[in-house]
Formats: structure tokens, sequence, C-alpha cells
């Protein structure tokens, strides 16, 4: 080994020790060091390891090859002049925000919203009336029409159906659903579950959080000393006062139960699981939902309370809300208790009529990105001060998704996934039957209703007050609100994300999340615009330029308009648009190029020896077409190509071995609410997995201690 490939090694043990990752040195090595030193040292650390590759001529190619390209020379606008140095890295941004962006400025870059194709208008009359089929399942009579009269959908078939098998959910009221319980004698024997359910709440008087506690646990009995329901506890007897206490359990609470009770005459067909790999949809009523949901509240969902490795549900989130009943994040929790007692309220004091469908899209066949000739969208709308729940009216919008749907909801996390999924509590019921998302798929969510206003963000998250969702139904009952959920990459080391592999992935995500795979043409005329913002960023560590070109690419794949909020962030606002007008207008810049010139900024500005500091991508972009060049001197790549290669190996070795413990570590930037635990990567075609930091999602949370008493279980959490 040269003295030089020696030194390599040491440097990059070097970096991890000072930075944690290297978990045997680091449990010896006390440090005092705050989070702004730990990333000082960090950056000092990964200036002294990195390394330049060859530059690749792809770029000066195609500018060679088109004259339009040279030097950002543009017939349409050749006086545009750009500043450039706005948008460098930030090494101060927050990962979390605090706060919900204000409302008081209405300034935005690119066409007005009210342009951008959106629902209902798209339609035209072109929407099918829902039949089911072998990949949609309708859970109500399909004779059903929204408009007739002002009645509710009827359950088909008209008598509950079993199916207790591994292809459905299975449902408490199913006869196969028994459980252990002690008789009168002192031995133990098997009962019908249901049947302890429903003896346990009739005629019973349920007078406060304590009452309730022991219901819950009489038909959960193996969980007596694991579960414990100190906020649900505090909620009742320190944050409310006692008229609320009081209106919950006499009025609220009696309501709710009676609701669950009636599972087996709502929910009478099985209820399929969306599995990896198919395209499958479910379409059940609002009532439907209801019911389903008064009974995730009472816990009664059999097989559902443990997700160690191994066990039955494990590649599913939690549905029974224990979750959010258990200690933890008090403040945060209390607020989502709001929001649930208020979703019961309401659906209990007036059923709502209309309908939702839950979508699993997998595409197999995705674009081959280098050779794509498409183009960026034709129209984007950037702000700062909105958002994608109050603003994005009519348009795809996109939910910052956790593999696990839901993420923390049930648990401590409270970011946009979380949050989307408390105001608009009818998302909740996606964890009953989604399987967790593998790289090419994406669950859309059509008509689910927004019952709650909010503020703040994250740890200032505050319900505030109801919402009457004036949103226009389609011709089958489906308000027109389409959200789909995507997950992102969480990102160890920053320069990771624009290796192609990783890049490829999150455009793969975002694309099937874009697409409409639907086995028909639907001109873009008729393509809702994508209503986004800084996805995977955050908790998740994504860059935002990077994050916001891979958004744009998918959607001008998709044929889709862009609306782009940035949560509060003009700088990027005004670098969004810029560069969608540099690259759309003035370079007509087909997407394979664009894939080429993050390729050139990875090499030539992420790897480079130089200690300055670096340039951020839109930068580099710009810059690259006005003759600046950013990589080293030949001399420079040919003296480090050697040490750059063997340093290649290392990383990826360090990328596809690592562990929880010595991977980053997100808690330190917050509760991480909905990292997955674990990340899919691709690199020459051959699929990997690595895992991610343990995180507060809510399969960690209210398991954890769950799952170390039951390593040796069976499947069934019922025994």
């Amino acid at each position: 080994m040269s003295d030089k490939k020696r030194k390599l090694l040491k440097q990059s043990s070097l970096l991890d020790f000072m930075c944690g990752t290297n978990q045997s040195k680091s449990k010896r090595r006390k440090t005092d060091m705050n989070d702004s030193e730990k990333k000082k040292v960090r950056k000092a650390a990964e200036s002294r390891i990195t390394g330049t590759v060859e530059n690749s001529s792809k770029i000066k190619e195609k500018m060679s090859d088109n004259e339009k390209y040279d030097n950002g020379a543009s017939s349409s606008s050749p006086d545009k002049v750009y500043d450039t140095s706005c948008y460098t890295i930030d090494d101060e941004d927050d990962f979390i925000p605090n706060s919900k962006p204000s409302k008081e400025n209405k300034n935005f870059k690119g066409v007005p919203i009210a342009d951008l194709v959106s629902a209902p208008q798209c339609y035209n009359n072109s929407l099918k009336p829902i039949k089911p089929d072998e990949t949609h399942t309708v859970l109500f009579d399909s004779s059903f029409k929204y408009g007739d009269v002002n009645n509710l959908p009827a359950p088909y078939p008209k008598q509950y159906q079993e199916s207790w098998n591994s292809n459905h959910v299975h449902m408490p009221c199913s006869k196969h659903n028994e459980y252990p319980v002690q008789n009168e004698k002192g031995t133990t024997e098997l009962r019908k579950r249901w049947e302890l359910i429903e003896e346990t709440y009739k005629d019973r008087i349920i007078a406060g959080p304590f009452e309730l506690e022991d219901a819950i646990l009489s038909y959960n009995q193996r969980y007596q000393k694991k579960w414990n329901f100190q906020t649900l506890r505090k909620y009742f007897t320190e944050h409310v006062s006692k008229k609320e206490k009081d209106n919950f359990f006499e009025y609220s609470l009696p309501k709710i139960i009676k609701l669950a009770l009636q599972l087996p005459h709502l929910c009478t067909k099985p209820i399929p699981l969306l599995k990896k790999h198919k395209n499958q949809s479910i379409t059940m009523s609002q009532q439907q939902i209801a019911c389903l949901l008064a009974n995730a509240f009472l816990c009664t969902f059999p097989r559902r309370n443990s997700q160690h490795k191994g066990s039955e549900y494990a590649d599913y989130p939690g549905i029974n809300f224990i979750g959010v009943f258990q200690t933890g994040s008090f403040d945060r929790k209390f607020q989502k208790l709001k929001c649930i007692f208020h979703y019961f309220e309401r659906v209990t004091s007036k059923m709502p009529r209309g309908i939702v469908t839950f979508t699993r899209q997998f595409i197999q066949n995705t674009p081959n990105w280098e050779n794509c000739h498409e183009k960026l969208p034709e129209q984007i709308h950037v702000s700062s001060s909105g958002t994608i729940e109050d603003d994005g009216f009519g348009l795809l919008q996109v939910d910052f998704a956790n593999k696990y749907i839901g993420g923390g909801v049930l648990g401590s996390g409270c970011v946009q996934e979380e949050i989307r999924f408390l105001i608009c509590p009818e998302m909740l019921i996606s964890r009953l039957f989604t399987e967790a998302l593998d790289n090419k798929e994406c669950l859309v969510m059509k008509g689910c209703e927004r019952f709650s206003n909010y503020d703040g963000y994250a740890d200032s998250f505050t319900w505030a007050g109801n919402h009457d969702d004036v949103t226009p139904r389609d011709s089958n009952g489906r308000l027109c609100t389409d959200v789909v959920a995507i997950d992102a990459l969480i990102i160890r080391n920053p320069n990771d994300q624009f290796k192609d592999y990783m890049l490829k992935r999150e455009l793969n995500k975002a694309y099937v999340g874009f697409e409409i795979f639907c086995g028909q043409h639907i001109p873009p005329s008729q393509r809702p615009a994508v209503c986004t913002g800084n996805w995977g960023c955050g908790a998740f560590r994504g860059d935002k330029q990077l994050k916001a070109l891979i958004q744009l690419m998918a959607a001008g794949m998709a044929k889709r308009d862009v609306c782009y909020f940035t949560f509060g962030d003009v700088k990027l606002t005004e670098a969004i648009y810029d560069i969608h007008n540099f690259l759309k207008v003035e370079q007509n810049m087909e997407i394979g190029v664009l894939i080429n010139v993050i390729d050139q900024y990875y090499r030539n500005v992420l790897l480079s020896w130089s200690r300055k500091k670096k340039v951020g991508l839109f930068q580099y972009i710009m810059e690259s077409f006005e003759g600046i060049n950013h990589s080293e001197s030949e001399d420079e790549e040919a003296d480090f190509e050697s040490e750059h290669m063997f340093k290649d190996e290392v990383v990826e070795h360090d990328i596809h071995d690592s562990s929880r413990e010595n991977s980053i570590d997100a808690a330190d930037i917050m509760e991480c609410d909905s990292p997955n635990k674990e990340i899919d990567t691709e690199e020459n075609g051959d699929l990997e997995k690595y895992k991610t930091p343990s995180t507060s999602t809510d399969k960690r949370e209210h398991d954890s201690e769950e799952d170390k008493n039951h390593e040796k279980t069976t499947k069934s959490d019922e025994g």
C-alpha cells in the first residue's frame, strides 16, 4: 500500500473518530462539543479526505454541439444577469423549521397560482364512475350516487364476510380473533375477542382516563405492565378544564364507542392489504373510515401492537392509538389529541357523506434519465409564504412521507407529514393496510377531508380550531384533494446525495408520485400541477437546491406544472425561479443534459481538494455556462486520481455496511420525527439496503419496550 493510501485511510478513520461515527472510539472519547463545533469539525475533517476525479467530457461535447449553450448565451434574453452570490451553500440553515410561514408576504415568483392546471376544472366531466375490479376494492354499493339524495353509501355486501389471511386486514370482529383470558377458576381459556370488547363497553360507565385505560387493557391484558397512558391521564387531569373532561367522557366517548361497535355492520367486505410492487386501490366511505378509526382509538386491532423484527406486521406502520396515549413529548401529544378528539366530535355529530380512495402506485419501468429529452415544466409558481395544505387547492399535493406511511404521527413526530395526517385524520386509516413503500412506489390519497386548523411547527405546533373544508367534490363524491406520499432518502453525508444512484433513486421516487399510471393517456391539460416544497430536507438533511431540481425534472417528465412553497425561505424562492428561467427559458435544456451537469458539480466541486467555500449547485450550473471553471487543474487531477479511486471504495463500504449506531445521529438534530428505519439504494443495477438512525417514529416509540420483552414470541402478538 502506498504512503498516500495509508494517509488517506488514516484521515478517513480520523473523520469517523471526530464525528462520532466510529462507535467503539466515540464511546471511549467523551466530548463537550456543542452542535456548531461538531459541524465545524466534520467540515474540516471532510475537506482533508475528499478528492477529485477526472473531468468528464459530456458537458463540453453537448455545449459544443449546440450553440445556444455556449457561454450561457440566450436568444430570448441575452441581457439577463443573475446574482449567483446568493446561491452559495449556507451552513447556518436550520434543519427543522420551528414555525409556520407568515401569510403577510404575498409576493411570489413565476405565474399566479390560479394560472396552473387544477381540479376539478381540468377533468372536463371525464371522470368515470367508481367500479370494483381485481385491482380496486370498493367497500360500499357502487351504485351510490353522491348527488341523488341525502343518504350515506350503503355497505356492500350486506352481511359481514370473513377473510382471515395474509392478504387482508385482520379485523377485530372476526370469529378467528381469539384471545386468552383467565376465567373464574383461574385457568386460561380462549375467547372471541370481539365478545370481550362488546362486554367491556356494554352499560359500562367510563368517567375518566383511568377507567378508559382499564377498559382498553381488559382486552389487551398481556400489555398490562408494558403500556402506560401517561399522556392521556395528564391531558385530562392537568391540561384541559374539568368541563372539557366531563364533556368528553359524558358525550363524545359514548358516541365513539357506539361508532366502533358498528364495525361488523359497516365494514362487511374484507379489506385488502396494499402490498409492495402491486398497483391496487381501496375506496371506502367516510363513515367506514370513521368506524375503523374509532376502533383504532380503542386499540382493538389484533396483531398490530408488536412490530419487532419477525412479527406478522413488522413491515406495516402501527394503527392502534396507544402510541399517542403513552409517555413522551407531552406538549406535542396534547395538541395531537385535540385534533383527534375534534375529528370524532365532528363525525359523530354529523357524518360526512363522501368517499375516499387510497391507491398504491408502482412503476417498474422508470425513465432512462441520462438520455431523457424532455424539458422542465413550462410554468412554475414559487412562494415563501404559502403552504401545501392551505394554498394547494385543486393541485397534486405532496406528502413528505416516511416509507412507513404517517411517520411518527401516533408518536412524537410533528413535522410536515404528521401535521397533515392530524388535520386530515382520515389519512390515518392508510396505516391499517399500507405496507412500507419501496423505491418505485407511492401512495395516493384522494378525497380526505380537512377538519382542523393549526399554528406552529414541530415543538410549536398547536391545534387552532375547526376547519370547514369547502373543497368541491368530483362526480363520485370525493373531495378534489389529491395527496401523494413519497418518501425521500435520509442523507448521512451531504455529498452522497449527488451520487448517480442516489440521484436516480430520488428522481424515480418523485416521478412515480407525479405520473398518472392508469393504462391510458391523460393529456397535460387534465393533469393538475404538483404542489410541493422542501421535500426530503429538514430531518432528512437533503440539499434544498438539489431536491428542487429533482422535483422539477420529475414534474417535467410527468407533464405537470409546479407550485413550490419554500416554507419562509425568501432566498430559495428567488433562486428556484431564476434557475428555472435559466434552464427552461434561456437554455431550453433537456433533463438528460441537466443530470450530467449535476454529475459534474459532484465531481468538480464536492470532490474537490480545495478548501475554499463550496459553491452551491445553482451557482455552479449558471457559471458553468458562462465559462467559469470550478474544476481542479489537470495536474492535480492526475496526482490524486488513484487516491480518489481508493477513497471511493472506502466511502461506498462505509455507506453500505453502516449500522444504526454508527450512522449520523438524527436525534441530535431534533427528535427526528419520521425518517425510515432503512434506506434502499441502487448502484450498478444492484439494490442493497442500509439502515438509518433509530428515530422517534411510532414504531420505535411505543413498541421499544415491548420489543425487548418479546424476542421469543411467535409472529402473533396475541400468543
